[in-house]
């Protein structure tokens, strides 16, 4: 994705800690003042963690869940992504098959608003094995360092771990 998203002169994040979800699945380095939230249930293990020191237009929110379910990742489920889009009103600004964590992924990436905000999205699915697939939402709202903040989220997401 570095390609479709030219972050070489962000900065990264400091302080960073690594997280895990419940079932200890995956980890991702998140700073150190970020609240985490974990949730599981039968289908799905996911962390949810954002700044919280900040005020919403100025964080980034990042929900990892890994999904206990087969995934195929061609036309048919790149077009249920652009649908989902269109019906929450949101306009697709890139989409592209794309190899992240060195897996088979697929990455939308959309604007629009949400409660009265402007409002980022970008969604990466990757396909772990014939079971499980990982999807990453990245949430943007307001207008300030948009560019700046998918990039070090990115940055995050590049350093996921699989176990």
């Amino acid at each position: 994705m570095n390609e479709d998203f030219p972050c070489v002169k962000i900065d990264t994040y400091t302080d960073l800690q690594k997280n895990e979800d419940v079932r200890k699945m995956f980890t991702i380095p998140l700073p150190k003042k970020w609240k985490v939230n974990l949730y599981f249930d039968d289908t799905k293990t996911s962390l949810y963690a954002a700044d919280t020191t900040v005020s919403l237009t100025k964080t980034t929110l990042i929900d990892v869940t890994l999904v206990h379910k087969t995934v195929f990742i061609d036309k048919t489920f790149a077009q249920k992504i652009t649908d989902d889009n269109k019906k929450m009103n949101l306009s697709e600004i890139k989409t592209n098959k794309v190899n992240l964590l060195n897996k088979p992924s697929y990455y939308s990436y959309a604007k629009g608003k949400k409660n009265n905000y402007s409002y980022h999205i970008l969604n990466t699915f990757t396909k772990i094995n014939s079971d499980n697939f990982l999807h990453v939402k990245t949430e943007i709202y307001g207008d300030s360092l948009v560019d700046e903040r998918i990039c070090k989220a990115l940055k995050l997401i590049n350093k996921i771990q699989l176990n």
